[in-house]
């Protein structure tokens, strides 16, 4: 399914699990740049996504954050937290604003989410024109 005209929420109300997102898809994770690899098959690119959540034990919990509650997953599996998170962060955005969010540079093939008012971004953080010299995460 296409969504053209979606509200998507302010995308610090996703934060920080979608920071921990881009920060692993501009290191190029292996884990993450599989699900984007998939699309634009959608179904397979949420099997890729949902086998990271279940295979390293993510359980949904909600936690209270400063402005009221949020959902996070959780895992008892050490040195996963942050591919978890990264995991649920995709998840979220997807679930908010579909797969249109997740895109490839231009440029360089890099992963990188879309947060922009009209989806409408080209290229990672590295070659966005006008942005200045930017280090890569």
């Amino acid at each position: 399914m296409t969504r053209k005209h979606v509200i998507v929420p302010p995308f610090r109300d996703l934060d920080p699990a979608l920071e921990i997102a881009e920060r692993l898809l501009a290191q190029g994770n292996p884990w993450l740049a599989g699900v984007v690899s998939a699309l634009p098959d959608e179904p397979a690119a949420a099997d890729r996504l949902n086998r990271i959540l279940a295979g390293n034990g993510a359980a949904p919990r909600l936690v209270e954050s400063g402005t009221g509650w949020r959902l996070v997953h959780v895992t008892a599996w050490p040195g996963c937290g942050d591919l978890v998170a990264g995991a649920s962060g995709l998840a979220e955005l997807v679930a908010f604003g579909g797969w249109r969010r997740i895109k490839r540079c231009a440029v360089c093939a890099q992963a990188f989410c879309d947060r922009t008012a009209g989806c409408s971004r080209r290229w990672c953080a590295g070659h966005r024109p006008h942005a200045g010299p930017r280090a890569v995460l």
